[in-house]
């Protein structure tokens, strides 16, 4: 005979079959004395003091060797373009004050490339550092998954985006609207095929970016994608298991990024917060993963 019992969570409730007896009044003795005496550990001035420095502990493990970092120059974001030709064609959606194509023209002098960004601000910034350059194209629009028109919320920051930010209380955007396109109308009207690399920076419409390019990833229009994982995804309401159902149809896998390695990616629901756990994610078409260049590591983090 067993029983079942369903224990309450805040995401789920999970069910678990018990054994004749239910849980035993030694395990519950057992699990008490353990959970009171922590309780008694740390709840005190000084247990307090050093729970605070196992937190600032394990922030800084799950930034540095866990990776769930935005820091562009250890998080991998520098290294990845390292895996493109000596020529390739790159769209930067989020160019901002156009710091990533500077850095990919650093590495690969002869890449094209074409940003995308309804901010003013990023169209001063190309104007003031590209305009003479014929390598760095801009559209001084926003991407998602319909075409028209939106709100934008500008922050004067790279906070800058099509949802009001939540994590900045007190602050006021100047709201302004922008023309909106689409990945896939914009490659249509000017017959592009093919790009190296799709880098989506969007303050949480990273997926919108792709949704409205489903048809040029289903061509693997695109050889990578990569997109950030981070606190703006909770303004526009989308979460990070929309992401991997959305990519899972397409010809693509979905990893990790590393610094000098991507790791297969693996959905686990206590990841998938943009607040606790941000970072890259980068999508490698079948095509370019059949070339057995790109160095992947299982290493479980």
């Amino acid at each position: 005979m067993v029983f079942v019992k369903d224990i309450s969570h805040p995401i789920c409730t999970v069910r678990v079959v018990l054994p004749h007896g239910g849980l035993s009044g030694g395990f519950v003795s057992a699990y008490r004395l353990r959970h009171r005496a922590l309780q008694k550990l740390f709840w005190n001035r000084i247990g307090a003091a050093l729970a605070r420095l196992v937190a600032a502990f394990e922030i800084r493990f799950e930034t540095v060797v866990r990776n769930h970092s935005l820091i562009s120059t250890t998080n991998g974001e520098r290294w990845l373009p390292t895996l493109l030709g000596p020529e390739p064609v790159v769209f930067d959606v989020g160019f901002h004050d156009g710091e990533s194509a500077r850095e990919i023209l650093k590495l690969r002098p002869k890449a094209q490339i074409f940003g995308f960004d309804p901010s003013r601000f990023a169209a001063r910034c190309h104007a003031g550092m590209f305009r003479d350059d014929p390598r760095v194209a801009f559209a001084n629009v926003a991407l998602s998954d319909a075409p028209g028109e939106l709100p934008f919320h500008d922050y004067e920051n790279m906070c800058n985006s099509l949802a009001a930010r939540k994590e900045m209380p007190g602050a006021t955007p100047e709201r302004y609207l922008v023309p909106v396109t689409t990945l896939d109308a914009f490659c249509a009207a000017r017959g592009v095929d093919h790009v190296d690399l799709l880098k989506i920076d969007a303050e949480g419409f990273d997926l919108a970016v792709l949704e409205g390019g489903r048809d040029f990833l289903l061509r693997q229009g695109a050889d990578m994608f990569v997109f950030e994982f981070a606190s703006g995804w909770s303004a526009s309401k989308r979460y990070l298991w929309e992401a991997v159902e959305f990519i899972d149809p397409l010809p693509y896998r979905l990893f990790r990024l590393f610094n000098g390695f991507l790791q297969p990616f693996s959905y686990r629901i206590e990841i998938d917060s943009c607040t606790t756990r941000p970072g890259m994610y980068v999508g490698v078409s079948e095509g370019r993963l059949a070339r057995g260049d790109i160095p992947i590591r299982d290493y479980g983090l």
